[in-house]
């Protein structure tokens, strides 16, 4: 065997060398990405990896999936304005969104159509090269709606009266305060039944729950969905008006509805009727919910005194 041939068989058998290790090297990333797609599966994380340098966005299988968009965006600056679907684009601005602030948890909403929400906890790093310049940014979000609709049906029953289903006397608090600051003419109600407490004892008190349920019917049929409707406690309501067109129109809300509920509601054997005192104060630009409340309260307390089952509209 020759010089020139020995070279050449050299030469191959590097090349042979070489090709294994390419293809070693390639089996070995395949399989470390085949196993860390799995892992993010089975953790239920979705992953992107953006290169800020080639302006490549890469998303795992399942991120790709879960926001309809391929597995690598290239160029992903401007791949919103090339997206071929609305989706897409809510997919894109979606990524941008969660790279908006590395290092910070946060939950994030992405809307697949008007019946479709889901809520995501979303997290990310800068990945920073000697020159402190970024030279990738990944991160991973994974799906918290369960979570987020059980936090809020959560808030939404901490906010609830459990019996007549009207808002409790902490949630209207905080919905008036912050109905106030729009410093637009509104009007308060406080309702009061009439010898409640006589309604429990002579016709029980599930007769007493049926007549609060009932209250709050009558209430709701003459309001607008605009309104705020309260249980104080007890047997005593609130109404609170945002907007109110004028003092009159409050007045004769009052009335429609003290004169409707002794013909709407009884109790007992003997059917007795129920009726119901009420004070109503027009806010003030001053107000705030104590001042609103105070007026309104003494309002009702003047209704008690002049016999009960009656309308008075604060003035001072």
């Amino acid at each position: 065997m020759n010089l020139s041939m020995e070279i050449a068989l050299f030469l191959v058998l590097i090349i042979l060398a070489l090709t294994f290790l390419l293809y070693w090297e390639h089996q070995r990333r395949t399989e470390q990405h085949d196993y860390f797609q799995w892992l993010c599966e089975a953790a239920g994380l979705y992953v992107f990896d953006y290169d800020p340098i080639h302006d490549t966005m890469r998303l795992s299988a399942a991120c790709a999936t879960a926001l309809q968009l391929p597995e690598k965006i290239h160029p992903f600056s401007s791949a919103a304005s090339q997206a071929s679907t609305p989706f897409a684009q809510v997919g894109i601005r979606f990524l941008k969104q969660a790279m908006q602030s590395p290092d910070e948890t946060a939950n994030l909403c992405l809307t697949y159509d008007s019946s479709h929400t889901c809520f995501y906890r979303v997290t990310a790093h800068n990945f920073i090269d000697r020159k402190q310049a970024v030279h990738h940014t990944i991160g991973f979000f994974y799906d918290v709606t369960a979570e987020m609709l059980r936090e809020k049906r959560l808030e939404r029953q901490a906010a609830i009266d459990h019996l007549t289903g009207v808002y409790n006397r902490g949630a209207v608090h905080e919905l008036i305060r912050l109905a106030l600051k729009d410093q637009t003419p509104s009007a308060f109600i406080m309702l009061d039944i009439d010898y409640f407490k006589s309604i429990n004892d002579t016709a029980g008190h599930q007769a007493g729950d049926e007549v609060l349920c009932s209250i709050v019917r009558v209430i709701r049929e003459h309001i607008r969905h605009t309104d705020i409707v309260g249980r104080m406690g007890g047997d005593e309501f609130c109404i609170y008006l945002p907007n109110v067109p004028s003092r009159e129109y409050a007045q004769i809300l009052c009335e429609r509805i003290r004169s409707t509920i002794p013909s709407e509601i009884s109790y007992g054997n003997q059917q007795h009727p129920v009726t119901m005192s009420i004070g109503c104060t027009i806010s003030r630009p001053t107000d705030n919910f104590t001042s609103l409340y105070s007026r309104a309260d003494n309002a009702l307390y003047q209704s008690k005194r002049q016999g009960r089952n009656k309308v008075t509209i604060d003035d001072k």
